[in-house]
């Protein structure tokens, strides 16, 4: 029998947050679907957990006890001595936050294993994961902020042309990490600490110019029969220099609605120019499923940058899409419709083969 599947979890410092989104979303939907969940462990690793009801069941991750499978060709196995077929799967809803479940790696598993899933594919998800590659490549669309990439191999020159090149207040961020993981407000003084801390968590890090006087803007999209569908735009309120990790997950009793303006207090021509960009990007980069682009404004120069993209962002960003009148399951629904045909390549016999042994 076919199953719809949520899986949740992986190798990536979201993982725990991954883990409440794919709980969430299929305590959603297991009233109306025939649905599995599929706990992709630390170690990256398939888990079976269509049994696990309480998110507390994750917190301690060495009594996680899940029976191990295996997915392919369409299908779940058991892993025993031998690998007996559990269920088909119709399509697979991605809720890995960061990781192989967001740079595009497991999008291309699911692809060979002739899986359907909902997020982007490969390609455009491993670029909107790299927020160097994206802004290089978006340049042209969207307005961005002046940075440098930075990794082990070019760690003494980059650091050089922070120094030079850019303004003495910095954002030091992860290049490839979401979240607000690692992100922290410096200047050309101590910024190289961060970056040492930054580079032992990530492959690469991203030196930006920290725009002062800004508001931050926030607003979701999904293709729904060929027509993008826009979020509200929201606007996330913040006590530091930026929305750090611990004001979007840890602090406790946050009374509702003083962590965002939800819609944003904005002008129209404000508006419209978020509006144009999420289009833009979204069709530039050839995205697919529920995806949030996050903006920063600079009051000073009046001017919208473009600052990353989240191609599986958290809790599906459904509380964007109320304000629109599209409720949680509507969402998730319209997701599970609109699941990109995979491209299917061609083979034809070119006979050089033949010509070369022959």
């Amino acid at each position: 029998m076919e199953r719809l599947c949520v899986i949740f979890g992986g190798a990536s410092c979201e993982h725990d947050i991954s883990i409440i989104t794919g709980m969430q979303l299929a305590k959603s939907l297991e009233s109306k679907y025939k649905l599995e969940k599929i706990y992709l462990g630390l170690d990256n690793k398939f888990y079976l957990a269509t049994d696990v009801k309480d998110i507390q069941f994750f917190e301690n991750k060495s009594k996680i006890k899940l029976k191990q499978i295996v997915l392919f060709d369409g299908a779940i196995y058991m892993k025993n001595i031998f690998f007996k077929k559990y269920c088909d799967i119709v399509s697979v809803i991605n809720c890995c936050h960061g990781g192989v479940g967001e740079n595009g790696d497991l999008h291309s598993f699911f692809a060979i294993n002739n899986i359907r899933s909902t997020e982007s594919d490969s390609l455009s998800s491993h670029i909107a994961m790299d927020k160097s590659l994206a802004k290089t490549l978006l340049k042209d669309i969207v307005p961005t902020i002046r940075g440098i990439k930075i990794d082990k191999d070019n760690y003494a020159g980059a650091i050089e042309d922070v120094k030079k090149k850019l303004a003495n207040e910095l954002i030091a961020k992860p290049n490839s990490l979401g979240s607000s993981i690692g992100v922290r407000a410096v200047d050309k003084t101590n910024f190289i600490q961060q970056l040492d801390a930054i580079l032992s968590m990530d492959d690469s890090a991203l030196i930006e110019e920290r725009i002062v006087n800004k508001i931050e803007y926030n607003q979701a999209c999904i293709l729904d029969n060929g027509k993008l569908i826009l979020s509200a735009i929201e606007q996330p309120i913040s006590r530091e220099k930026f929305l750090s990790f611990d004001e979007k997950y840890i602090i406790p009793n946050k009374v509702k609605g003083t962590d965002r303006i939800l819609p944003a207090k904005i002008g129209k021509a404000l508006k419209n120019q978020i509006d144009s960009y999420t289009k833009k990007i979204y069709k530039a980069l050839n995205m697919h499923g529920i995806v949030r682009i996050d903006y920063i404004y600079d009051i000073d120069k009046k001017i919208l940058y473009f600052n990353e993209i989240n191609t599986i962002p958290g809790s599906m960003a459904f509380y964007l899409f109320e304000p629109v009148g599209i409720d949680y399951i509507t969402l998730i629904e319209k997701l599970i419709a609109n699941i990109a045909l995979e491209k299917r390549y061609s083979y034809f016999d070119s006979g050089v083969l033949s010509k070369k042994l022959h």
